[in-house]
């Protein structure tokens, strides 16, 4: 599963909350998109969440869908992508590669039951 952003220009209105059901009706099945939300801004970024191969196929997916809801949608045609890219993951923390190196000590271990003898 890859997330994509999608940050929309020159939308002359709000983006409701519900544009997410219009652009799943837009995908075709081979773009394998599976679910969209909508941060409604301003401006209006939209995270499509596709199955896609690869990141490459899902962000070529992720932006042919918008920009068929942008050409069929008239109160959103002067609308354009600014960028349709998937976001940055971050590493694991250093935290969680102690954990797999120590499990159960070091910084990680959890603190001694207060109500036992354990103290």
């Amino acid at each position: 599963m890859h997330l994509v952003h999608v940050r929309l220009n020159d939308i002359n209105r709000h983006v409701e909350s519900d544009f997410s059901s219009f652009l799943m009706s837009c995908a075709v099945e081979e773009e394998h998109l599976e679910h969209v939300v909508v941060h409604e801004g301003p401006p209006p970024t939209l995270g499509l969440f596709l199955t896609a191969g690869s990141v490459e196929q899902a962000q070529r997916a992720a932006d042919a869908v918008v920009r068929r809801a942008l050409d069929s949608h008239p109160e959103l045609a002067p609308g354009t992508v600014e960028f349709c890219r998937t976001p940055l993951v971050a590493p694991p923390s250093y935290e969680q590669l102690l954990a797999v190196q120590f499990p159960g000590g070091g910084l990680l271990m959890t603190p001694p039951d207060q109500d036992s003898s354990e103290r």
